[in-house]
């Protein structure tokens, strides 16, 4: 009989609630900071269940990563058009 598969999404799930203890010692600006970088993870759990990674929080900080690169990217982008102007 083959082994059951939790389901990434569970997984994410998991992850999350096991950092709860760690969300409540941050400072509330922080709080709102950590649960933002959680739905940005939460968004592409597409990606998490084509990865198949035996530790979800891998793929949710690459996830969370990502993220931060575009938005890096684009303000570069506008802080460039903002010198040319």
């Amino acid at each position: 009989m083959g082994r059951t598969v939790i389901p990434y999404s569970r997984q994410m799930q998991y992850v999350e609630s096991s950092l709860g203890q760690y969300r409540r010692g941050l400072r509330k600006p922080d709080q709102e900071i950590f649960d933002e970088l959680i739905r940005t993870a939460k968004l592409q759990v597409q990606a998490g269940v084509m990865a198949s990674s035996p530790y979800p929080i891998d793929i949710m900080l690459l996830t969370m990563m990502i993220d931060l690169k575009k938005e890096i990217s684009r303000l570069k982008k506008e802080l460039e058009t903002l010198k040319g102007s």
